[in-house]
């Protein structure tokens, strides 16, 4: 059983509203990737299971609801595509339908609410988005619908409408340190300063870009962003990185936006280093003297404009990134 570090305020006001009986049906929990939204609904669950079951099948509950069998938790994800063996780059309108069963269906267990978690509801496409919102403008009693959304405005503004909100703020240092230190063996504190500042204190983030060795390319990068022409450094990262499936390389985009802006700030010296806690990202000082402020804007306008077209079209990573480094 995993424990989960930080967020204690969000956890106190959602079971509280819980116990008095005063929990909104449906609520999207949204902020940056990776810094424990769908965690923390596993431990609300956990939580009220507790409530429910502290002295009768609580462990029973507990395996159940760990090993995604539970009757009265459904958990709805990208599945994976059998014919391509990848993942799929929606969450389909058939598992929405599925939901909107498992919501009709009477429950097996006596006196235990039903639970629904989308993971995340950014997946959702249009069709699936309008066989969810059917459910959402009914709500069944005792059935609850948690959201997870690491970009607000990617759902459609009637899902937005129908549900309560709950912001996540990146994670303090300190809570920071210890999910990674739990889950990076012998990492340096050197290191672990380096992926606070980088990925604004997402250690979901941070655990991905280590096990997926994304920081290499992304410093091979950085050295080479200095340059508008194409040379063999850039086709041969732009080949490395096409190999990524989507979400790998939506990390790696992620990041690459966070150094854009942070070196738009030194340009223009908008930058309190005092924020930042490792020296190589301050190190970025002088990348800043070498790119002008118009080639920082179109490098990061050209990414935040292209990035939704990539993979909606399913585009070449390779073409998208050489075009992204003579831009």
């Amino acid at each position: 059983m995993f424990k989960m570090i930080g967020h204690e305020d969000q956890k106190n006001f959602i079971l509280n509203k819980y116990i008095s009986k005063n929990l909104h049906s449906s609520i999207i929990f949204y902020g940056s990737k990776g810094i424990g939204k769908k965690n923390f609904i596993i431990d609300i669950i956990t939580s009220i299971i507790k409530i429910k079951f502290e002295n009768k099948n609580y462990n029973h509950h507990i395996n159940l609801l760990n090993n995604n069998t539970h009757p009265n938790i459904k958990i709805i994800e990208k599945l994976i595509d059998q014919k391509t063996k990848k993942l799929k780059s929606n969450i389909t309108i058939d598992q929405i339908r599925s939901l909107n069963k498992f919501v009709n269906e009477s429950s097996s267990i006596k006196d235990f609410d039903k639970f629904i978690i989308i993971d995340s509801a950014d997946d959702l496409n249009i069709n699936s988005s309008n066989s969810l919102l059917k459910t959402l403008e009914e709500p069944k009693a005792n059935t609850f619908i948690f959201l997870v959304s690491h970009q607000l405005s990617n759902l459609i503004p009637t899902i937005r409408s129908r549900c309560m909100k709950i912001k996540f703020n990146r994670l303090n240092f300190d809570d920071f340190k210890k999910i990674l230190e739990l889950n990076i063996q012998d990492i340096k504190l050197d290191e672990i300063k380096f992926y606070y500042d980088v990925t604004y204190g997402s250690p979901g983030n941070a655990i991905s870009l280590h096990n997926d060795n994304i920081i290499e390319y992304l410093d091979i990068t950085i050295n080479n962003l200095s340059s508008n022409k194409i040379n063999n450094n850039y086709i041969e990262l732009s080949q490395h990185l096409s190999k990524y499936d989507n979400d790998k390389f939506k990390s790696y985009l992620s990041i690459l936006k966070t150094i854009l802006i942070t070196i738009s700030k030194l340009k223009i010296n908008d930058f309190d280093s005092n924020n930042y806690l490792s020296n190589n990202f301050k190190l970025l000082k002088r990348l800043s003297s070498t790119l002008s402020r118009k080639n920082i804007i179109d490098k990061f306008n050209y990414l935040t404009n292209n990035e939704n077209d990539l993979f909606t079209y399913n585009l070449d990573k390779k073409i998208f990134m050489l075009k992204f480094f003579i831009n």
